[in-house]
């Protein structure tokens, strides 16, 4: 019955008794200042929170789905398509593995007539390009996705862009020969050093060249990846990459790489390869996508905690001011704090008065935050394009009036981020959120409520 009777009087005190008085309109704009101020800072919170889900997992989607899979297997250098067919056919037997491919990665040098390039060289086979997964990520802008044969490559749009070459073109793929691998073993094992041998042996470590077609260019939406890397087939693979200087894995892909059961999805890759090749296999070759790129994953939860810090330091700020707009609620409810506390009420009474005052007021604002919040995350693509128009048009406006070369801006520039952000709501994160921030309110209204069981009713008969 006191909380009802507290909650009762709290929200006759927050909404005025007297509409016309100027007393009254003082309240309810210091309280309407404060349930704004919880709003506006709740606002960039959500924005940050949905926007850095968003592009976390919109990268990682990408990795997973077009570089590192959602586990991996290394496996020896030469084993190639026919040698590992039965690894690949007891992996697709495994319950929750939809795809398998056998992938040979290795570096080089990619030369165009105007510039060159270090790059990631991957041969692969055709099931990675039909798989639904990576379909979704990695989009087709020219050619054909699928090198065939030893003569053609697929570029990423990045790497195509940075060697000025199109579909047809030709370039030159620099890599270690065999040769230079051998020549590496006899300076180890007699105790030269590695590099003065490769100045003094020059001809044993000459390079091989491999001139390729144009067949493709392909993009993942993010600039990173395109810039990096480029396709060949297994067969193309073969000829230019030593098995010295690559590396050799079967890519798993799994029904659904964020589930829990990802570990016993691990165990069992483990006890269908164990049992087939026990003269190399290991369990530590088999690793997991949070396991393949732990430290990039690392940087993307720092960037989002530091984020959030800052804008969590800006809801402690508001709720700050939620208990400043109480204590003054508080000093110009005296008289009415007496009154009450003349009939007999208790300090419980009058303390939880003012605590769902902060209650109410809080909970106010964060609602109106979030919804808020949920609205500008929503269509934050639509505001950045609409923001890039401003712009630009005001600067173009300005280049045509001044008689200077107009530059485009671009705010979400697709060389350092996705190229549209993508929209995942967590539900539960925004419910935390909500909570810490009416808790935070809560905890700032104990001071002006510890105020208000102080108010000497004689004191204020006295002075009056």
């Amino acid at each position: 019955m006191k909380g009802d009777c507290a909650g009762l009087i709290s929200s006759r005190f927050l909404l005025g008794r007297e509409p016309k008085g100027a007393r009254d309109k003082k309240h309810s704009s210091g309280l309407t200042g404060a349930i704004i101020g919880i709003g506006i800072s709740l606002v960039p919170i959500v924005l940050v929170l949905i926007v850095s889900n968003g592009m976390i997992q919109g990268i990682t989607d990408r990795y997973m789905e077009t570089k590192t899979y959602h586990i991996q297997v290394a496996v020896p250098s030469n084993l190639d398509s026919s040698s590992g067919a039965e690894g690949k056919k007891a992996l697709l037997d495994v319950p929750s593995v939809r795809n398998v491919v056998l992938e040979t990665d290795g570096t080089g040098i990619i030369a165009s007539p105007t510039t060159t390039k270090a790059v990631l060289i991957r041969a692969i086979e055709d099931s990675y390009f039909t798989d639904p997964g990576t379909g979704e990520y990695l989009k087709v802008l020219a050619g054909e996705p699928t090198p065939k044969g030893t003569r053609e490559i697929v570029l990423g749009e990045a790497l195509a862009n940075e060697l000025h070459v199109g579909i047809g073109d030709s370039v030159t793929i620099i890599t270690p020969s065999a040769a230079s691998a051998s020549a590496l073993k006899n300076s180890d094992a007699q105790g030269q050093e590695r590099f003065g041998s490769l100045k003094s042996d020059f001809g044993l470590y000459s390079p091989k060249l491999t001139i390729l077609k144009i067949k493709g260019i392909v993009s993942a939406g993010y600039r990173n990846l395109d810039a990096s890397w480029a396709f060949v087939s297994p067969e193309a693979g073969s000829r230019i990459l030593a098995p010295e200087f690559s590396i050799s894995y079967f890519g798993i892909k799994t029904n659904n790489a964020y589930s829990n059961s990802l570990g016993n999805t691990r165990l069992a890759v483990e006890k269908a390869l164990e049992p087939l090749y026990p003269n190399w296999f290991e369990s530590r070759l088999v690793r997991t996508w949070p396991e393949i790129e732990v430290n990039l994953y690392k940087s993307f939860g720092t960037t989002k905690s530091v984020l959030m810090l800052i804008m969590i330091l800006a809801l402690i700020v508001a709720a700050v001011n939620l208990g400043s707009a109480l204590s003054t609620f508080v000093a110009e409810h005296r008289k009415d704090i007496a009154v009450l506390r003349s009939t007999g009420a208790e300090d419980s009474l009058i303390r939880g008065i003012f605590l769902r005052a902060g209650l109410i007021t809080g909970g106010l604002g964060t609602i109106a935050g979030l919804c808020a919040g949920l609205i500008v995350a929503i269509n934050v693509n639509a505001l950045i394009m609409g923001l890039e128009w401003v712009i630009n048009f005001f600067t173009r406006l300005w280049a045509a009036i001044s008689g200077t070369a107009f530059v485009s801006l671009r705010l979400l520039d697709p060389s350092y981020y996705l190229e549209r952000i993508p929209i995942v709501i967590n539900f539960a994160d925004i419910a935390i959120l909500g909570v810490l921030s009416v808790v935070l309110c809560v905890l700032c209204s104990l001071v002006p409520a510890r105020k208000a069981i102080r108010v000497s009713v004689q004191e204020l008969i006295r002075k009056n």
